[in-house]
């Protein structure tokens, strides 16, 4: 056990033993580890996300535009359906 006289009066202010080094240390060395490991973690999520981002412009984007000017098209059919039904009518009454 180490002992430190800080103010020299002769007696021990702070005493280490061996046993708290190796656990400071091992402290230590479980941070690092931590953060090089959440580190890790935080890029392939990274790299994820830009793969996702990749996929919903390629992919997803493309097929709702796709669903959307057939949904358009399918509109402007039933408009003028409705419309050709409201002619019908107006002559069948005349």
């Amino acid at each position: 056990m180490a002992k430190v006289d800080l103010d020299g009066d002769g007696k021990a202010d702070v005493s280490i033993s061996i046993t708290q080094i190796i656990t400071i240390a091992a402290m230590f060395a479980s941070i690092i580890g931590s953060y090089y490991t959440l580190s890790a973690k935080i890029e392939t999520n990274a790299a994820d996300v830009k793969k996702l981002k990749y996929n919903e412009k390629e992919y997803t984007w493309k097929n709702q535009r796709e669903l959307e000017a057939k949904m358009r098209e399918q509109e402007i059919k039933l408009n003028n359906f409705m419309k050709d039904l409201e002619y019908l009518q107006k002559d069948k009454r005349r």
